[in-house]
């Protein structure tokens, strides 16, 4: 791998541990907007941690053992919050889940969990083949 391929890699990498940071910061707007409460942080940081770390700990071992099982994790993750995100918000808020500023959230979070999803299959087919 050259010098112009591991800097791709990096960022990709970057990127994931990004958006998985962003899960949190939406929130924060958002509940500094007023538009959602103060308790939607902590829904915003679960997703934000676990996808962060996976992110991190699967560039650490991209340098040890390139094991394709944190990969899978960066693959598997996002779906995982793209499938539980709009069920939870449902269950959450009843009829009510898609007015007052969670609409947007939820598309936000949508499309943020289909870029990681992108990035993550990515690596994992690199780090396959």
């Amino acid at each position: 791998m050259n010098k112009e391929q591991r800097e791709k890699v990096k960022k990709s990498y970057i990127a994931y541990i990004f958006i998985g940071i962003l899960y949190v910061l939406v929130k924060i707007v958002f509940v500094l907007a007023g538009y959602l409460h103060p308790g939607a942080i902590l829904h915003g940081l679960v997703p934000a941690v676990i996808t962060a770390t996976i992110g991190i700990i699967a560039r650490m071992d991209l340098k040890k053992s390139a094991s394709a099982l944190w990969h899978r994790l960066m693959a598997f993750a996002p779906l995982l919050v793209f499938i539980i995100t709009p069920i939870y918000m449902f269950l959450k808020e009843g009829d009510e889940w898609l007015l007052n500023g969670r609409l947007e959230v939820l598309i936000i979070y949508e499309l943020m969990s289909l870029i990681q999803f992108l990035i993550g299959l990515k690596r994992l087919k690199a780090i396959s083949s």
